[in-house]
């Protein structure tokens, strides 16, 4: 039987235009190597019983389908039959609740299982789960004897619920093939197909939405086009029964004034030639907030043109503001990346204003992936919660990140491969955490994901690179290494070769290869091997020394040697020229780079300031940088950046980026610490070193 992900995974393989490698599939929908080929294992069950070729997999190319077989395919998934296809949990939930919304008729346990096609104790389980998650939209699920089963609750909050529930119940694919799993995915029961829902309404409303986005000279993104003409499908079909929504009058004057209020306008009169029913006003005004809030792929309009959000604008600069201050980074061309953050935070704004929650499994991979710019725009996400007056969704606060992750790699920067890893421990909760504190400080490029026993290990499936075990296991598909849970230093050297010797790329290989030809040139070889062996050993070595200093903490940069004590200084110019010497002194940075840091202030203002008492001046790290690294001031009397007393300075971090990634770590352990005012005041009474190492040695 298929599901959800294998048929989308089979229409991935039909639209590929040549080899599909694995990787690309579990990147894509966020799951294992291991579930990827669970899922093919279905495909080529259901291929198999339509009498087609399997899914073909070549070992150094990837997954590919014949062509003949690719023709065929589209076919047999529209006529699917319902038995063919398989409902996940998540998948079952939400058709219920659509079906519940959008019922005709009274709906009873038995037609329940007809729709969703499993067993009458999975169904009641089903409904239980519906029943309890109704109560984050102020819904009940009640039954009746004679009217069955039915969802209680306002009309908006029924309309938010919708939304929520097509979004994890709607596969993301093409539009073709969308309406081709529409036409499977709804019912089994013909009747109920005709009340619930209409492929060809559905198409005629796919093209009204088409034609809006000319009119507003915008595209949506794919998946919302998808999603607004199946919202608004079930909104028409409410609207006929007389479910009408109410728009608050101060909400009707804001509304009235955008220009998707003459688009809803529009829509809502095609709308009404296909439903044979008339829209009142605040349904206009209910289906302007959805236009307002769907994602944009592009816009021909421009930024200056958007004369009613003058506000939206400025909270944005100041976001970008606050990412540049503590991410110590300074974008090239800021007044792009401003006009593309606006196009995303505009639809946003309504999304989150108007509680439309929609279900995005790919947040938690960009919070999984991008912790430190994720958590920087967690950061600074309190100028729009203070503007809209509500808090900003996990879900909304990743998408932002990658915006900002993806114009810090426009601007040049690409992080390094990361790997992941996981720890096997049969010793119990302590000794497992001990041996992740150790190893977490050997490698700056690897993650360690988890902890598991040995008995979870063998259970369960872990999508990681490598596993480090204190005992004895083993997987056909994973590299497994043996240490004790206390590393000695040559311990860690060792495993520091056998992992890097792990990921050795071949392009290394083939540089040593030509080592060895070099050698042979001019001199005789007696034990090639032995040779071959020192040379991937020492040039290993020499990577992961290189290796290591990546993402260093907060204690590693910030050593005594780093830090001055003085009184008084005259102004902020020479607090930053003192600031600098231990980085000067090393040849860290140079003269230019504090030239650059003192011209960035004179020319921007007091951006540095990014608390009270607390400044971090910084530059580009193409003006001067050599080695990453932070020294730390303090001034005894505050040094005033500006004439508001708000600019006055008692601490002082030099920070020298060499990139704007490596410094992430030890900057967001900085600036959680002064961000708390009793070592903020411990920090400026402190009258000797040890007293600041101390304090940076807690984070």
């Amino acid at each position: 039987m298929l599901d959800q992900r294998s048929t989308a995974i089979l229409t991935q393989l039909v639209n590929a235009t040549s080899y599909l490698p694995v990787k690309v599939l579990t990147e894509r929908f966020n799951v294992s190597r291991r579930t990827i080929y669970n899922d093919l294992e279905k495909i080529n069950n259901w291929l198999k019983e339509q009498g087609l070729s399997p899914v073909q997999q070549v070992r150094s190319a990837g997954l590919i389908i014949d062509n003949e077989t690719k023709i065929i395919i589209p076919k047999k998934i529209k006529k699917l039959e319902p038995w063919h296809y398989e409902y996940s949990a998540k998948e079952r939930k939400s058709w219920l609740a659509i079906h519940l919304l959008g019922r005709d008729t009274e709906l009873y346990l038995d037609n329940l299982m007809d729709l969703i096609r499993v067993s009458r104790n999975t169904t009641i389980e089903d409904l239980k789960v519906l029943k309890e998650e109704l109560v984050k939209f102020q819904l009940k699920l009640e039954f009746d004897r004679k009217s069955g089963y039915t969802i209680i609750g306002d009309e908006r909050s029924k309309r938010k619920a919708i939304v929520y529930y097509l979004s994890l119940a709607l596969p993301d694919q093409t539009w073709q093939s969308l309406v081709s799993a529409f036409q499977l995915l709804i019912t089994s029961n013909k009747e109920a197909e005709t009340t619930l829902f209409n492929v060809e309404q559905l198409k005629a409303i796919y093209a009204i939405i088409s034609e809006s986005e000319k009119i507003l000279q915008i595209h949506f993104a794919d998946d919302v086009l998808h999603s607004l003409s199946l919202r608004f499908l079930l909104f028409a079909k409410r609207i006929s029964k007389g479910k009408i929504v109410d728009i608050e009058p101060v909400e009707k004057e804001v509304l009235i004034e955008t220009k998707e209020y003459k688009v809803a306008q529009f829509v809502c009169e095609k709308l009404t030639n296909i439903f044979k029913v008339a829209f009142p006003e605040d349904e206009i005004l209910y289906l302007t907030t959805h236009l307002l809030s769907a994602k944009i792929q592009y816009s021909e309009v421009a930024l200056s043109d958007t004369s009613n959000f003058q506000d939206l604008a400025g909270i944005i600069s100041a976001m970008v503001d606050d990412f540049q201050k503590y991410a110590c980074v300074l974008f090239q061309n800021r007044d792009l990346l401003e006009k593309n953050l606006f196009m995303h935070i505009k639809p946003a704004f309504y999304r989150i204003k108007y509680e439309l929650e929609i279900e995005n499994e790919i947040a938690e991979s960009i919070k999984e992936k991008y912790t430190e710019i994720f958590l920087l725009t967690k950061k600074i996400i309190h100028h729009l919660e203070r503007f809209i007056n509500k808090p900003v969704h996990d879900n909304e606060i990743a998408f932002i990140a990658m915006h900002f992750g993806g114009w810090m790699k426009r601007e040049g920067t690409t992080p390094a491969v990361r790997r992941k890893a996981l720890i096997v421990c049969a010793s119990g909760l302590g000794t497992s955490q001990m041996l992740k504190q150790q190893l977490e400080g050997l490698f700056s490029t690897i993650d360690i994901v988890g902890v598991a026993s040995i008995r979870e290990f063998e259970s369960k499936d872990y999508d990681v690179d490598f596993v480090i075990s204190t005992t004895q296991v083993a997987k056909d598909d994973q590299p497994v290494f043996i240490v004790n849970p206390i590393l000695t230093e040559a311990e860690k050297e060792s495993l520091l070769k056998k992992v890097n010797s792990l990921f050795q790329t071949s392009q290394e290989n083939k540089s040593i290869e030509g080592l060895m030809d070099l050698i042979k040139r001019h001199a005789d070889i007696f034990d090639e091997s032995s040779l071959m062996k020192e040379l991937k050993l020492f040039l290993n070595k020499a990577s992961v020394q290189k290796v290591t200093v990546k993402k260093p903490n907060l204690a590693n940069l910030i050593t005594e040697e780093m830090i001055q004590l003085v009184e008084h200084v005259p102004n902020w110019q020479e607090a930053i020229k003192l600031a600098s010497v231990p980085l000067l002194e090393r040849n860290w940075i140079t003269n230019n780079y504090v030239e650059a840091m003192i011209g960035n202030i004179e020319k921007l203002g007091p951006y540095i300031v990014i608390s009270p008492q607390f400044a971090i001046p910084h530059a580009k790290p193409e003006d001067g940088v050599n080695r990453l690294g932070m020294s730390l001031l303090r001034v005894k009397n505050a040094v005033p950046f500006s004439a508001n007393s708000k600019h006055d300075v008692n601490i002082i971090v030099i920070l020298a980026a060499i990139d704007s990634e490596t410094h992430l770590k030890a900057l967001t352990q900085l600036t959680n610490m002064l961000s708390q005012s009793t070592v903020m005041d411990k920090l400026i009474a402190s009258n000797s070193k040890e007293e600041i190492l101390k304090l940076v040695a807690s984070r």
